[in-house]
């Protein structure tokens, strides 16, 4: 009874506070009720309605208080919605076939592939995990349902050739300095759109960002990232804070869509044969450290990644190379 009041009081503070300050709410009043003993009020008429909203919010402050991004926290929301909106029943009564055939309905009725299907399983999975953590439901129904299958594309980086004809085809000075920050840094757009001109550090080539879980880590710029930036810094009029901003007045702080749509732009001026988006270059900087002598630890460390599973998909060894490591080791 105690945690459930604890839970309610985070949901309903959760849009007026910060995650830190509801970390030290959920401090307090732990402390505070381990003085007292909690009971909740009955009623003589229970009427379900079949909503999941008050478990879905619950979870999301509890994610959001772990550091889990705005943006992760948007994508969680959307499934966790839509889900409760093609299920009737009550939480505890929800079984693994009924989330097997809402999967199935939703592959059917969207046409979705079977990569965008898993990431919803996953997301539901981690719903249900923290369901029976929280001690809302005794088990958890996704244990039922396997992974799904896919297969994982592997998206070719940038050759240098590529790169070049990149560089070749900037006309303006914010081109520029977009290309060479993301290719030289590998950072995500989300880390590249929050950064200010004073996060630059000129003397020491590199820049703080922060990553996935609010996670900060350095990242490195080379000397063409730098003078790209200054240039491109020196040309403003505006007195706007943000690295990067758009060309026109009021000059707000550029957003993702709009460096996505940039660089897919620069692409197609460029002849690059493909599309070409921001991270394909975080790919592109990836497969480079790699082949010029990095350690997957440490491109691990400059991505940002937790698991180094997710640095292996950018260490893929053509067959030119791996007999080259076979004729110098087997004699």
């Amino acid at each position: 009874m105690i945690e459930n009041f604890k839970r309610e009081v985070l949901t309903g503070l959760s849009t007026a506070l910060t995650a830190e300050e509801l970390k030290k709410v959920d401090e307090v009043l732990t402390i505070v009720l381990s003085r007292y003993e909690v009971s909740g009020k009955s009623t003589e008429i229970v009427i379900y309605i079949g909503d999941l909203q008050p478990e879905i919010k619950a979870f999301l402050v509890s994610k959001s208080m772990k550091g889990l991004s705005k943006n992760s926290l948007i994508h969680y929301r959307r499934i966790l919605e839509n889900f409760a909106l093609n299920i009737h029943k009550d939480v505890k009564s929800i079984t693994a076939n009924d989330i097997r055939l809402y999967l199935w309905s939703y592959e059917k009725t969207h046409k979705i592939g079977k990569s965008a299907l898993d990431d919803k399983r996953r997301v539901l999975n981690s719903f249900f995990s923290w369901l029976v953590r929280e001690n809302i439901i005794d088990r958890n129904p996704m244990l039922q349902i396997d992974p799904i299958k896919f297969e994982q594309k592997i998206r070719e980086p940038l050759t240098a050739l590529e790169l070049e004809q990149m560089r070749n085809a900037c006309e303006t000075l914010r081109e520029k300095a977009l290309l060479e920050m993301l290719y030289s840094t590998g950072c995500r757009v989300s880390e590249l759109i929050n950064l200010n001109k004073q996060d630059i550090d000129y003397t020491n080539g590199r820049v703080k960002v922060l990553g996935k879980g609010n996670k900060e880590r350095y990242c490195f710029i080379n000397a063409k990232a730098q003078l790209a930036i200054k240039k491109y810094i020196f040309s403003r009029k505006d007195n706007n804070d943000a690295l990067f901003v758009s060309g026109k007045q009021p000059y707000d702080r550029l957003g993702k869509g709009a460096i996505e749509k940039e660089i897919k732009e620069l692409g197609k001026r460029a002849g690059i044969n493909r599309e070409v988006f921001p991270h394909l270059l975080r790919h592109t900087f990836a497969t480079h450290m790699l082949e010029h002598g990095a350690s997957l630890a440490e491109v691990q460390a400059l991505l940002g990644h937790e698991s180094p599973q997710t640095t292996m998909i950018y260490a893929k060894l053509n067959i030119q190379k791996l007999q080259a490591v076979h004729q110098r080791c087997i004699i």
